[in-house]
């Protein structure tokens, strides 16, 4: 059984959109009637310019109903995913259906019965464009049916970006683990969906709002909606990476300590906070399910400090990630200053970088793995200057011209501070009085 649904919008005044173009095609068909030969021609004239989508499903050549002396019977197919089962009362009926047709048994009494039923296969096609207008070329009818040849008019909607395509890679943020319907682990995951589309890093996909999203794509699909708009349907994009975060700990606790002095019978009560989090972070490549990274971090300290323990699980996930997929690069020197791919929300002010040149492909012997290059650091940098997409910075070590375009940029740690000296003590007061020898105070 072939089904064919063709969806076709004709239309003979339409203004062109400025991303829209002609385009004239020839295309045959043929039915029954003279308009249904015109429909068919229109079709293939559609699928020509904007494609078609084209599921198939095909069936084993039978099903075998095994009827038992209970009269119960059971029906199984020749093919994997379909599976129909009836009962057969002696006397009495029973029907076997399957995805593609149906076919119907009946037994009376039979001690063991086999029968075989034949199944077909199943064809969709769907099309969808906006026919600006045709001419018939050629036509005839006879008894077997009519067959035409159109010139056709089909109009195609390209949709060119307002800026060139950048290829970055895409990934989405998921939450998991006990807390991911927590207010902390919604909080971490919106800001690290925050701090990655700021980077420009990364194309970001959205995983949280699908009720919403869907309801308008049906909105989109619906009659009211711009066919630019309509054509736009079937480009949803995959993540490259996933990033799942969960957040196992966060929370502040509180103690309270109660001591009664004997003397006074006062009561001394002291409250105290502290902050405990941790979290365990992991990044997937989609396709391949491959973990290219996965490590934790905790924090702890005194105080309500929950939201410093986020923001710092937020630089430290973000900094690993970038690292791993997408590493810092120079893209230029500029009167002495380098400037690297960083800017608001991966590099800040103050920063250094340890710039590396990068020389030959380093293979793995035994796996044939790349595992990089060969790296020769030239110089340090000290970021002065942070733009919505990159970084400037100061060279502090090394040379400007030993700098090319391409090198390697890696993020230093911060030095430490050395601890503040403890201010000396001043001298205790000297005093006039004088002790006995016994140990009293001579007043006077």
């Amino acid at each position: 059984m072939r089904k064919l649904l063709l969806t076709l919008c004709l239309t003979l005044a339409w203004p062109m959109a400025a991303q829209a173009e002609d385009m004239t095609v020839q295309a045959h068909g043929y039915g029954d009637t003279y308009e249904q030969a015109v429909e068919s021609a229109l079709g293939d004239a559609v699928r020509q310019v904007t494609g078609a989508r084209v599921a198939s499903q095909s069936a084993g050549p039978k099903a075998t109903l095994s009827v038992k002396e209970s009269g119960e019977g059971q029906v199984t197919t020749g093919y994997s995913g379909l599976s129909t089962e009836g009962k057969l009362q002696s006397p009495g009926k029973g029907t076997a259906q399957t995805t593609s047709g149906s076919a119907t048994v009946e037994g009376e009494g039979a001690t063991r019965t086999v029968i075989e039923a034949g199944v077909g296969s199943e064809n969709r096609v769907v099309s969808e464009g906006k026919v600006k207008g045709y001419k018939v070329v050629q036509q005839s009818c006879a008894a077997k049916g009519c067959e035409v040849d159109l010139e056709v008019t089909v109009e195609k909607i390209v949709f060119g970006s307002k800026a060139p395509q950048a290829q970055r890679d895409s990934i989405a943020v998921v939450a998991t683990g006990r807390l991911r319907k927590s207010a902390s682990a919604d909080h971490l995951r919106q800001a690290l969906t925050d701090k990655l589309v700021k980077s420009g890093r990364f194309t970001v996909l959205d995983r949280a709002n699908d009720a919403a999203i869907d309801q308008e794509m049906g909105l989109i699909e619906g009659d009211q909606a711009a066919d630019e708009q309509r054509a736009k349907l079937g480009q949803m994009l995959g993540a490259d990476f996933m990033l799942i975060v969960n957040l196992t700990q966060a929370g502040v606790s509180t103690k309270v300590k109660e001591e009664t002095i004997d003397l006074t019978g006062e009561v001394n009560r002291e409250v105290s906070t502290s902050t405990r989090a941790s979290v365990r972070y992991t990044l997937v490549e989609s396709a391949t399910r491959a973990v290219r990274w996965s490590d934790s971090s905790s924090f702890s300290a005194s105080g309500n400090r929950l939201s410093t323990a986020l923001d710092g699980f937020l630089d430290k996930i973000v900094g690993d990630i970038s690292e791993i997929v997408s590493p810092p690069k120079v893209v230029g020197v500029s009167k002495g200053q380098v400037i690297i791919n960083r800017g608001q929300g991966l590099a800040a002010q103050g920063q250094t970088y340890a710039i590396y040149s990068v020389g030959e492909a380093l293979i793995d012997p035994d796996t044939g793995e790349q595992l990089g290059a060969a790296e020769e650091r030239v110089a340090t940098i000290r970021i002065s200057t942070v733009q919505a997409k990159v970084a400037y910075g100061d060279v502090v070590s090394g040379s400007a011209d030993a700098v090319a375009r391409g090198s390697v940029a890696r993020l230093q740690a911060p030095e430490a501070k050395a601890p503040a000296p403890r201010p000396a003590r001043k001298p205790a007061p000297k005093s006039d009085q004088q002790v006995e020898e016994g140990g009293g105070i001579i007043l006077r």
